[in-house]
């Protein structure tokens, strides 16, 4: 594991990763492509992260699209996914499912704003092994 600590560019540079949902990242690893250089564990880190969590929402959602048509056929259990994305005064407006997305997306962006390596269970543990074990 790797004890530098990361410059502030790179700090943004991982933030903004995640509030564009994997975009940033991509961009950023083309221009390094481009330029022939090497990201830093800490950006890589939170690029891999990022784009793996893009992927894995957009592979969630379609599968809960596709389980809330075959649900929407069997009575009371289909209330289940109308009561997940029904709007909540007390969220502001957002949905349980929203709130909680919205809610990993600011612990990500903030905890790599503050230069550490924020840590999900399963999906950082396959991110470090693609590092080769090395954080």
């Amino acid at each position: 594991m790797s004890h530098n600590k990361p410059y502030p560019m790179e700090c943004v540079i991982s933030c903004l990763t995640y509030v564009t949902l994997g975009w940033a990242g991509i961009v950023i690893l083309v221009i390094q492509a481009v330029t022939k250089k090497q990201p830093t564990q800490f950006v890589m880190y939170h690029i891999l992260q990022s784009i793996f969590l893009c992927f894995g929402f957009y592979v969630v959602s379609e599968l809960f699209g596709l389980l809330s048509i075959l649900i929407a056929r069997i009575p009371v259990i289909n209330l289940i996914p109308v009561l997940l994305n029904m709007p909540l005064e007390l969220l502001y407006g957002l949905s349980f499912i929203q709130a909680v997305c919205y809610t990993v997306i600011i612990y990500l962006a903030l905890t790599s704003l503050f230069g550490k390596y924020s840590f999900l269970p399963w999906v950082s543990n396959i991110i470090i092994y693609w590092l080769g074990g090395r954080r």
